[in-house]
Order: C-alpha cells, then structure tokens, then sequence
C-alpha cells in the first residue's frame, strides 16, 4: 500500500526523503508483507517523532534491528534501525556496555576481546543485534537471558521517552532496576506473547571476564575457518553418555564445580552440520560418528586463568566425566575438527546447515525452566517424532535434543526440532500437529509453558495455566497503547 502524499511528507520531514520507502516493489525485499512505509531513523529523537505520528495517523508500527521478528501484518509501518549502529560506550570497571540496536555480537565482542571482556552471544548467531535477549553457547559463564540487560532507554508505544533503571536517576547504565518497581520484565517480552511494546533505542549489557586470546588467527576457507593455534589456556572436548540421567548428572556436577566456560550440549548431527562443508559431507561425517557417540551428549570447553587454573580444571573435568562414564568423542579431538567448534562456540557462528538441515528446513520446540524437567519433556517429544520418521517425513536425526545449563546449573534450556521439506505439503502438516500437541503436552503436564505462541493458543492455554497472567499483560498494553498502534490483534477484547 502506498501511503498519503501528506503522511509520506510527514515521516520524510523527520528522516529525509533517502531513508523513507512505500515503494511496494523495494519493500518486497525485506518480507513478504504489504508494509505502509519503511523509514529509517538516525537517532531516539526521531524514533520518537515516527512512533508519534503513527499514533497520529492511526498507523501500526514494529521496529527491527538486525533481523526478522515478530509478526507483520499488512499496513504496518517498519521501522527498519539499522542507523543506529553505534557502540555508545565500554565500561571496563563496571564491566556493561552500552549500544543502539543495530550493533551487533560480532562487533561488540571483537571490541571486548581486546579488554579481555566478553557478553554472551545468543544462539541465533554473532550478526545478531548485541542486545537480543535469548540463549547461546556461553549461558553456563556469562549469565542468561534477560539477566544481562541492565539499564535501558525505551520509547513508548505512545513516543514517550522512558529511561529505565540507574539511567534514570543518574549517567550511569550499570542497573537495571532502581529507583521503584522495576520495569525490565515488561520492556524484555520476557513473558507471552513475547512482544516488547514500544521501541528499544540503547540498552546495558552485562559483561564477563574473558580468558582467551584478544582475537582468533585463522586458516582455512569460509565457511570453516579453524585456528592457525589452539589457544594453551583452553580445551575443547564433545561428551556422550549411556543415558540421559548420567548426562544430567554430569551438567549438574560441573555446574556445582564451576569449572566449564562452556557447556553446550548440542547432539551429534549437529556437530556435524558445524564442521563440513556440504550437505553430503555432514551426511557422512554424522553417519560416522553417530555410530561412536554412546548417547546423548555436550561440547566443553574449559579456559585457564593461568597454566596452574587450566590444569585444575582439566583436572576436575576429567574425574568427573569419570564418574560419570562420559566418553570422549576422538573424532571432536582432532585439531581440524575441535577448532573450528572453538571459534564457533566463542564466536557463536554456526553453520547455515545447523539450520538449513537437509531436509530443507526445520521446526523447533525451545524451552527453558528446570533443566532435568525439560530434558523429560524433550524425550517424549523425540518418542513422538518416530513415526514421521519412519514414513519419511522428516529427517532421521538420531533422535537428540539438545540443550544446556545455564548458570552453571540454576536454569536449563532444551529444544528438540523436526528437519523436514518445506515442499512437502504432508510433511508440512505433520510437523505442525507435531509441534501443537507438543506444546500442548508441555503444558498440561507442567513441564513449561510456550512463550511464542499464537495469540490464541496464550488466551485459551498458556494463560489460564499460568494464572491467567495474559489477562494482565493486556491490560498493560492497553494502558501503555491506547491507539492500538502495536500490532497485536484481540488484545483489548480480553482485558478484565
């Protein structure tokens, strides 16, 4: 849809002409959606403006920053930050580091590395904004999730500029809450339907102690770079076990040690989707060590502060995969192999093929909560992925899920996908119904509730499981959005 010559005006008056589109055929190349507009602010000033006059001209909005989210319906104005690409600040003695969305992981850590600093990057990938909340590699060491988000600048839905946590009472990011309640939970999505209202314009991050090099001297051709040296303060090995019982007993054991910067427990098919480059050599590489690895299993790495901590921990580590029978998987120790999963695992840059499996595409079921509670869970959810296997429908896998502790322990994630064809109109279906009773399944028996669901799968499940906590999270945005310019349909209709 093209916008009114007045309102195109309007938004081109705050941004300049060069970076406000309506033009339907260059707005097909960010998504397949019929967009109002997609303008580019520079700055919060004119984030502010835009979201004003969409609440003026009644015009939906949602923002992006590095990469897809949320849900776009027809007549929505992007608001496309990609301007906002500056690392404000490093705070070194209070170890955070302020930056606007469009900084991504790679870029700020690369800046961290030299400090001997380090964030956690999310599972998603290091081109990732740097202030993406979510999981990766590093949740065992360097803090999860929201956790990480201190202070932050935040334009309302109504264009309101809030400042939340110690920005908001002095010129410092080093807090996320104080003075009064605190806000982060509402700002974060950390709660269904997983959608921030209103805009993020600069966020704290928490940073971490980082013992490894100040940057990585690589060999080797994208997309497997692998390290010219292993660092001799570091080591990286991948674990299987006889069951999954012994594999929690050995999360649980070196979260109460302390002595892993990493534990990441992907499966074996993933390994190899990390370290080939085709299709066909994952195929075989997995096809040969799927048949080495006991079971289930994780990648370590373990970092030294000193020859001394290194060998303490090398130490501590290998009496413990002792006790608890975990086998190392020779194929991982080789240097051309355990390389090229160390820059991946610190550098979180997975393969396109850990995505793009050979099925073609996947569908995921991720979860966070007690970390043995979803590992039950995920087991049936793998018990109920045999039959498409066995009719063809989705990939055979070997069956893992795959997940972590985080916090050496005081939280898990887990997630368990199905790798199927998306041409396949069955399949399709399969997976889909797969995913729903799963989810359902979930619920009901009080493993965990879905945060990304549909609007209707939280009013008539999620919701009412979980004290009915939905109908208060409407309620807010009611208040926070009384021109209804955050694109979620049905929200008012709910509100007690």
């Amino acid at each position: 849809m093209a916008l009114d010559k007045d309102i195109h005006s309007a938004f081109a008056d705050v941004v300049g002409e060069e970076n406000i589109c309506d033009d339907p055929t260059m707005m097909a190349s960010y998504f397949k959606t019929d967009f109002a507009c997609v303008v580019m602010p520079k700055d919060t000033a004119q984030v502010q403006t835009i979201v004003r006059l969409c609440n003026k001209y009644e015009l939906q909005f949602r923002p992006i920053c590095t990469g897809w989210t949320g849900v776009f319906i027809p007549g929505t104005v992007m608001i496309d930050l990609r301007r906002m690409d500056k690392i404000i600040e490093i705070d070194e003695k209070n170890m955070c580091a302020v930056c606007e969305p469009y900084v991504t992981s790679a870029q700020l850590q690369a800046e961290l590395f030299k400090r001997g600093l380090n964030t956690n990057i999310k599972g998603s990938g290091a081109q990732g904004s740097a202030l993406l909340r979510g999981h990766g590699p590093m949740d065992q060491s360097c803090g999860a999730d929201d956790r990480n988000h201190l202070a932050v600048e935040w334009v309302t839905p109504e264009g309101e500029l809030v400042q939340i946590g110690s920005i908001g009472s002095s010129d410092e990011w080093f807090c996320g809450d104080g003075p009064g309640p605190s806000l982060r939970c509402l700002v974060q999505s950390t709660v269904p339907p997983s959608c921030t209202p209103g805009v993020f314009t600069k966020i704290a991050t928490k940073l971490y102690h980082w013992p490894g090099p100040e940057r990585y001297h690589l060999k080797g051709n994208s997309p497997n770079y692998s390290l010219i040296e292993m660092p001799d303060n570091m080591m990286l090995r991948y674990y299987s076990f006889d069951s999954v019982e012994k594999m929690i007993e050995a999360e649980i054991k070196l979260g109460e040690s302390e002595v892993c910067y990493i534990v990441y427990g992907i499966n074996a098919a993933m390994v190899s989707a990390n370290v080939t480059s085709s299709n066909e050599e994952q195929m075989a590489l997995f096809q040969q060590i799927s048949g080495q690895v006991k079971g289930n299993g994780f990648v370590v790495i373990i970092a030294g502060n000193s020859q001394a901590d290194f060998a303490y921990k090398k130490k501590v580590l290998e009496a413990i995969m002792a006790e608890t029978g975990g086998e190392s998987l020779k194929a991982v120790e080789r240097p051309e192999i355990g390389e090229i999963l160390m820059r991946q695992c610190t550098r979180p840059t997975g393969a396109i093929r850990e995505t793009m499996r050979p099925g073609g595409t996947f569908k995921s079921i991720p979860n966070m909560g007690q970390r043995d509670l979803t590992v039950r869970w995920a087991i049936g959810a793998g018990e109920a992925k045999l039959p498409l296997i066995e009719k063809g429908l989705i990939v055979d896998d070997g069956g893992g899920f795959f997940g972590w502790g985080v916090e050496h322990g005081h939280l898990g994630k887990t997630e368990i996908f199905c790798a199927f064809s998306p041409m396949d109109s069955e399949a399709n279906k399969a997976v889909g119904e797969w995913a729903t009773e799963q989810g359902a399944r979930a619920v009901e028996e009080k493993y965990f509730a879905l945060t990304m669901s549909p609007l209707e799968t939280i009013d008539e499940r999620t919701g009412p499981a979980v004290s009915n906590y939905h109908l208060w999270w409407y309620k807010v945005l009611d208040a926070l959005d009384p021109n209804g310019v955050i694109p979620l349909k049905g929200v008012s209709k709910l509100t007690p």
